[in-house]
């Protein structure tokens, strides 16, 4: 760690008479007096005034002559000035150390970055450029930045309403900024700190960790790195799953049966069993077929009954099939073929009561039938009883809460971005 001299002089400024810190002397051309505004020559013996005074003083919230150590070098608050691109508003503090020279700590209200001046020219890649074989990308275009406020001392002569046209490139933590008017050209490598880091170094109170509002070009989003840590983690677990379900998802016939059932008839039961159930719990699916329903449905009432507890499980299922001509138009529709489902069925010995009612559809829109309405065909269903099987409500259920982690990091890191890269997107809009 580097430590500054105690450099500091005392002068008085010619146009108040008040006392001026001037704190990197050889080093300063301009110096702006914090007690009246107006901007001194700091070359000349009698610190002649080269602007009056433009506005009321106000105090930046680190105050000149503040000293802290970031990134292993002590820096002493020299200046501070406010800039705008009639966009944004940002703060820069001009950091001072006599064996490094500047630095910059630039405040956008939210996080400070650190800038260095480059002491070599960028390499030029197409639209990118790159810094010891760093490459860092264009941002947005050319735009024009005024100088608001300022106050303290500077190594250049600075004064509200200087005009500079920036052209940034970024990566992610870092930008390279390039600053030019009609005398010279400068560019300058910030680096995004931590935050907290530089609260911490200057003695201020510690702002609120936030990724709200617009973020600065270069700060990468905070969620980038978890959304690829959840989603690998999410396809991993939803796939492994589905491997799971669907090799443990093989059936074993129980049980079969078949009863006639009279449409617009009389209800017929059947008792199907006994049933038996080995292990804790069992999955069971009760599957009707019943292929010879025309313009008609037949109601399925199931319950599965445990013959030492008589505790029931009860389902239902509906067995259709329509078919006719509406306005020229041929239509069908209805499954013959119903199955349900019965989850974490109790270890056991079961019957499976079945109750099975028909009905006849007499829609007038509908063609009448070979065996003609009101007669009360017997139809035969097969009832079929099986353990095992997929719930695919249940895998869905079970997918939905492994990948909804993963969806919420995507949405906002896609929010972080769109935020991020809304300056660009206006002018592309433009």
């Amino acid at each position: 760690m580097t430590v500054p001299l105690n450099t500091v002089r005392a002068l008085t400024c010619p146009n108040c008479g008040g006392t001026i810190a001037l704190r990197a002397a050889g080093n300063t051309v301009s110096i702006i007096c914090e007690h009246c505004g107006t901007t001194l020559d700091a070359t000349s013996p009698d610190l002649a005034p080269i602007a009056q005074a433009t506005t009321a003083m106000q105090r930046p919230e680190i105050a000149l002559g503040t000293r802290g150590t970031l990134r292993g070098v002590q820096w002493e608050v020299v200046g501070y000035l406010e800039r705008t691109d009639h966009y944004v508003n940002w703060s820069e503090y001009l950091l001072f150390n006599p064996y490094q020279g500047y630095a910059f700590l630039v405040d956008d209200e939210r996080r400070f970055s650190l800038g260095v001046l480059l002491t070599q020219l960028p390499g030029y890649t197409g639209g990118s450029i790159t810094v010891d074989d760093v490459g860092y990308t264009r941002f947005g275009s050319r735009y024009d930045a005024w100088v608001t406020f300022v106050v303290g001392e500077f190594y250049w002569r600075v004064a509200v309403q200087e005009q500079v046209q920036i052209t940034d490139f970024v990566r992610p933590g870092t930008m390279l900024s390039c600053e030019e008017n009609a005398e010279e050209r400068t560019w300058t490598q910030l680096t995004l700190l931590d935050f907290g880091e530089a609260e911490a170094a200057l003695s201020i109170p510690k702002r609120r960790k936030s990724y709200g509002g617009t973020p600065a070009p270069h700060e990468p989003s905070p969620y980038g790195n978890l959304m690829k840590e959840a989603l690998i983690i999410g396809v991993v677990a939803a796939f492994t799953l589905i491997v799971i379900m669907f090799m443990g998802g093989g059936r074993t016939e129980l049980a079969s049966a078949t009863l006639d059932v009279a449409l617009n008839g009389t209800q017929a039961t059947r008792v199907i069993g006994p049933i038996d159930l080995p292990g804790r719990t069992t999955a069971i699916r009760i599957a009707a077929r019943a292929d010879g329903i025309d313009n008609s449905w037949i109601e399925l009432d199931y319950s599965l009954v445990n013959r030492a507890t008589q505790e029931s499980f009860d389902a239902y299922a509906t067995a259709e099939r329509y078919h006719g001509v509406t306005d020229g138009e041929s239509w069908r529709e209805g499954d013959a073929t119903p199955g349900v489902q019965l989850s974490s069925i109790p270890a056991g010995q079961y019957d499976l009561v079945v109750e099975a009612t028909g009905h006849v559809w007499s829609s007038t829109t509908v063609t009448t039938p070979d065996s003609g309405w009101g007669e009360t065909p017997a139809v035969p269903v097969t009832i079929d009883v099986a353990r095992g099987g997929i719930f695919i409500g249940n895998l869905l259920l079970t997918l939905f809460a492994l990948l909804c982690w993963p969806v919420i990091l995507v949405l906002r890191h896609i929010g972080f971005e769109t935020r991020r890269l809304a300056p660009v997107a206006e002018e592309d809009d433009e």
